[in-house]
């Protein structure tokens, strides 16, 4: 009996070994990234892009516009790029309203604002 469970349970554990090598393999497999996911450094455990999604660069605008109190319509020279920063990526977003200069850096899974800065022009 013990022998017919330990048999069973080996089987069990090669059948999921197998599976998730191969579910690797196809994640990191060279592809286009879609829409919202990136990925520059594949086949480490959650770093593929199909394992990752991010919130994008409108919703990185929103959020960092959103915390500085303004609208899309009062500022100027708006960017938003996508960056690695200390090992997470991270949309830096940088504008200009009124007599201000505006940075920030939002965690790009999450949306969480990590960084804001606001200096005078």
């Amino acid at each position: 009996m013990k022998k017919v469970l330990m048999i069973t349970a080996l089987t069990a554990a090669a059948a999921l070994f197998t599976t998730g090598s191969s579910a690797q393999s196809a994640n990191c497999a060279p592809k286009a990234p879609a829409a919202k996911s990136q990925c520059s450094s594949c086949c480490k455990p959650g770093k593929c892009a199909a394992a990752q999604k991010f919130i994008g660069t409108d919703a990185a605008i929103n959020a960092a516009l959103s915390h500085a109190g303004l609208e899309r319509a009062k500022v100027r020279d708006l960017k938003c790029e996508l960056d690695r920063e200390n090992g997470i990526m991270v949309y830096e977003v940088e504008f200009e309203s009124g007599l201000y200069d505006y940075e920030y850096d939002i965690e790009a899974t999450t949306g969480k604002i990590l960084k804001s800065k606001k200096e005078l022009d």
